[in-house]
């Protein structure tokens, strides 16, 4: 079983769940209401509260789990729908997505990290942001596919990955990174200046506004 029976402290899960006292709801303060882009039973689809850029989003399970590697083990030709769906109307909207996702494991629950599992969709070049992680010193592997990340989930260990909807690639974390590495990643691609990256120093709620503008007009169906 790789779902986690407990979720009470995962800020995502209590926000899926409808409840009102949740960092959003502080943050923005009913303007806009939520942040669900689609839903199913699975998955949902979200605006980052913080986002770097028009068109941050992120995947999540509905569920608990603290890795897509935990995920796949489970929902693996759901995650493969989902992106099926959401991948034609982002890049309509926004362009070609990177994925990215830094997958925790059991034993960082109750870190200062988010571990509720969560893609980042963002657009920009993967090849670009792959180039500057190995320049970070990371070490890739080749997927397959992102369904091919389960036995990280299995073996509870941490990674970082990187693909698209034609390359994947996953950098074993067995380095200590700064804490938001792959938020510092994409910063440094978009010219952000450190620390502005943060989701705590920055929030950039116009340009949340404006996402959430953008995509009020998709009819999105997620498992």
């Amino acid at each position: 079983m790789t779902e986690r029976d407990s979720c009470a402290g995962s800020d995502f899960c209590q926000e899926l769940a409808g409840a009102e006292h949740v960092t959003f709801h502080r943050v923005y303060r009913g303007s806009p209401p939520g942040r669900i882009i689609g839903r199913g039973s699975a998955l949902a689809l979200l605006a980052d509260m913080s986002p770097l850029t028009w068109g941050h989003l992120l995947l999540v399970p509905t569920a608990h789990y603290v890795s897509f590697g935990a995920v796949m083990g489970d929902h693996a030709e759901d995650v493969a729908t989902a992106l099926k769906r959401i991948v034609p109307l982002y890049a309509a909207s926004f362009g070609n997505p990177v994925f990215l996702e830094h997958g925790s494991t059991v034993g960082m629950e109750g870190s200062a990290c988010v571990t509720h599992a969560h893609i980042h969709l963002l657009p920009l070049p993967f090849r670009e942001v792959n180039a500057l992680m190995a320049r970070d010193g990371l070490t890739s592997t080749p997927l397959g596919g992102l369904a091919d990340l389960e036995q990280f989930g299995y073996d509870d260990r941490p990674y970082f990955y990187c693909g698209d909807t034609a390359e994947h690639q996953v950098y074993a974390a067995v380095q200590a990174r700064p804490r938001q590495y792959l938020r510092s990643v994409a910063g440094r691609i978009l010219g952000i200046p450190d620390p502005e990256w943060d989701y705590a120093v920055v929030v950039r709620k116009n340009v949340l506004m404006a996402t959430m503008k953008e995509t009020a007009c998709w009819r999105l169906s997620l498992p």
